[in-house]
């Protein structure tokens, strides 16, 4: 053009830097840029756009807002020609641009970044110190990008920033961050944004509601699993207070933390809250309840239970069947026992091993190690294969009954068949042996075990106000009255 005599305007420079940031050149466009000045000519709105667009596509966004920030200070100085009004409409503009070229720069930190939480807040905060404020919609948009469990940091920020500027945000949104608090094992988070729905809107919908719901169900499921009972008995009430109906499967939950903390009289409570909800006991709350009371020795109690399961017609299962062999057995009375199993194969439920486990874990519990001994035969008999636990209960009642060198061959015999018996075991055989003075070469037994057992850690962290006053303990509870004698009178109530 020049050499035609045809001097290059601004409007030709714009148009090879933008060519430049279609393919990708970034360097050049800025080279352009540099020379415009040099040219004697005068950047336009449009000049100063396609600079922002070449730090987009080169995914700087502290570049571009470095950039921004000095085009704000020159216009607040008067050094931008033009009219004011129209650089100040053109403002909003290269405002938004920037934003985007930021946003961008964040979801490619949350796809492919090493470190995504900490790219991504350096970024917000550069957008804080130069004064660019994304949008409600921008805000949501990087929410959407954020899926991973590491990104729970950066979408709560988010939803916290909404929830400054204006207070309202989609409901589809607050439904994808509790989805992620769950996902990143933040069930209080979760329950912090659901907690937002009822008070500040939006109204929660029944996604909503599902999520809450399956999350609480995770927290009641650790609870069952490692028997804290007083930990259940909080979400419930939690979810009440909430407006969140606990069903039947979340009672069941308590109930068997209950029944694995041996907690009979939190066992009976819950049982009878769970009545006056309205909701029906099926077999697994009537299982936790006799398994509570069986393990309180409360046998008769318990046996109404059974007695008033099977009146309103509900068909045991193998796991109240195995409650109710521990209670006869607990009771000693072993025939009974025998025709407990011949009902079982009535009712087309085979014993496994764990029916004989609970048989000799009760003849354990009693210091009847003989009589394990004698079920752990008949199970043989009726060709149930023992596993570790077996074993391990099995060595512990031989132990009882004065048996150190049999101990000594059934932990040889786990030993053989590839089981790996705790460290406890070990030792009970070994004391054993070396009490009775058993010419047992110990040596045989091999090193002691070294299997690490899984210690799993559960963090409480109710607020003060999730917090409600403990279950008075038994003595508190029931003051004079025997325990026996009004667990009797409770459980009549309840069943008559």
């Amino acid at each position: 053009m020049e050499s035609q005599g045809v001097p290059p305007n601004i409007v030709t420079f714009n148009t090879i830097m933008s060519i430049y940031v279609e393919q990708g050149k970034i360097d050049e466009v800025f080279k352009v840029f540099a020379g415009i000045e040099g040219r004697g000519l005068v950047p336009t709105a449009v000049t100063y756009s396609t600079v922002i667009s070449a730090y987009k596509k080169a995914g700087d966004a502290f570049a571009a807002l470095q950039f921004f920030t000095h085009l704000r200070e020159m216009y607040n100085k008067g050094k931008l020609l033009g009219n004011s009004e129209d650089w100040e409409q053109e403002f909003v503009k290269f405002e938004k641009l920037t934003v985007r070229v930021c946003y961008m720069a964040m979801r490619r930190s949350l796809v492919g970044s090493e470190n995504p939480v900490g790219e991504v807040l350096k970024v917000l905060l550069g957008m804080d110190e130069a004064g660019v404020k994304p949008d409600r919609s921008d805000y949501e948009r990087l929410m959407w990008a954020c899926t991973g469990e590491e990104h729970y940091t950066i979408a709560k920020e988010l939803y916290q920033r909404i929830r400054e500027c204006d207070g309202m945000i989609a409901l589809s949104v607050c439904n994808h961050l509790i989805w992620l608090m769950g996902k990143a094992k933040k069930w209080w988070a979760a329950l912090e944004i659901y907690e937002d729905l009822l008070d500040k809107g939006p109204k929660p919908n029944n996604l909503s509601y599902e999520l809450i719901m399956s999350h609480f169900n995770i927290l009641l499921n650790a609870a069952k699993k490692r028997g804290i009972w007083r930990w259940g008995v909080r979400l419930l009430d939690k979810m009440q207070e909430k407006g969140l109906q606990p069903g039947s499967r979340e009672w069941n939950a308590v109930l068997l933390a209950c029944s694995r903390a041996a907690e009979t009289s939190a066992a009976v409570d819950i049982f009878k809250r769970m009545i006056d909800q309205g909701l029906t006991p099926d077999v697994v709350s009537y299982g936790a309840l006799m398994s509570a009371l069986e393990k309180g020795k409360l046998y008769d109690e318990a046996l109404r239970v059974w007695e008033h399961m099977c009146k309103v017609g509900i068909k045991p299962n193998l796991h109240a069947y195995t409650i109710l062999v521990s209670i006869y057995i607990g009771k000693g009375n072993h025939d009974r026992v025998d025709s407990v199993l011949r009902d079982m194969l009535s009712a087309k439920i085979e014993p496994t091993v764990v029916t004989f486990n609970a048989i000799i874990s009760v003849c354990v519990r009693n210091n009847k190690g003989g009589a394990a001994f004698e079920w752990f035969h008949r199970m043989k008999m009726l060709n149930i294969e023992p596993n570790e636990i077996t074993y391990q209960m099995l060595i512990e009642a031989l132990v009882q009954d004065g048996k150190p060198r049999i101990a000594y061959e059934m932990y040889m015999k786990a030993c053989n068949q590839g089981f790996e018996l705790p460290a406890k075991s070990y030792d009970t055989v070994m004391e054993a042996c070396q009490d009775y003075g058993s010419l047992i070469d110990l040596n045989t037994l091999g090193p002691r075990p070294v299997k690490k057992v899984e210690h799993i850690k559960i963090v409480n962290n109710f607020s003060n106000s999730y917090y409600v006053e403990d279950l008075p303990s038994s003595t508190k509870h029931f003051g004079g009255t025997s325990i026996s004698s009004l667990y009797r009178y409770k459980i009549e109530r309840w069943i008559m």
